[in-house]
């Protein structure tokens, strides 16, 4: 299945829909915005994607959360108040009654704001030049990166920054 037909699914007000994505259950753009705001509040990661030319919202976690019973299927459809759920080998698709994916618009445009803020800080470092970072607050960026928050893709790109910045001392 392509980006472009999950977008699609997560536009649909009357289904909410996990895509299986290698060990991970991940949902897109609204139906992010309903895991985020009823389910538990994970990290919401952004990312451009060319070929549909949007910025798109996505949220994951472990399928071993719902293996070992912490976000269950049952439990995730009485939360979103399904009314029932359909489990496939790719997708789990929950029949909602209500339409629960309201203030998307909102929702975008905050994590699109969160996100630009935290890249740009990451990003603080990449020029040396105009900075003046000193070898010693690098001590304080690497203390000060948030991880917990972070996405692996910006933890790869703060550590290959360090790098790049560090050559540029020597």
């Amino acid at each position: 299945m392509t980006i472009a037909e999950k977008i699609q699914c997560s536009v649909d007000k009357t289904i909410f829909t996990l895509f299986k994505e290698g060990v991970f259950y991940k949902c897109y753009n609204e139906d992010a915005m309903v895991f985020a705001q009823k389910v538990k509040a994970y990290k919401v990661s952004c990312k451009y994607v060319k070929n549909i030319d949007a910025e798109v919202l996505s949220l994951g976690f472990p399928v071993s959360e719902a293996d070992k019973g912490r976000l269950s299927f049952d439990m995730l459809s009485k939360t979103l108040e399904a009314d029932k759920y359909d489990d496939k080998t790719d997708k789990v698709t929950f029949y909602l009654k209500d339409n629960i994916k309201q203030g998307y618009e909102n929702w975008y445009k905050e994590v699109i704001n969160e996100n630009q803020a935290q890249y740009a800080d990451v990003h603080d470092i990449s020029k040396p030049a105009t900075n003046g970072l000193q070898a010693s607050e690098l001590v304080v960026l690497i203390k000060n990166f948030d991880l917990a928050n972070s996405t692996p893709m910006q933890g790869l790109v703060f550590i290959h920054e360090l790098k790049t910045f560090i050559k540029t001392l020597s």
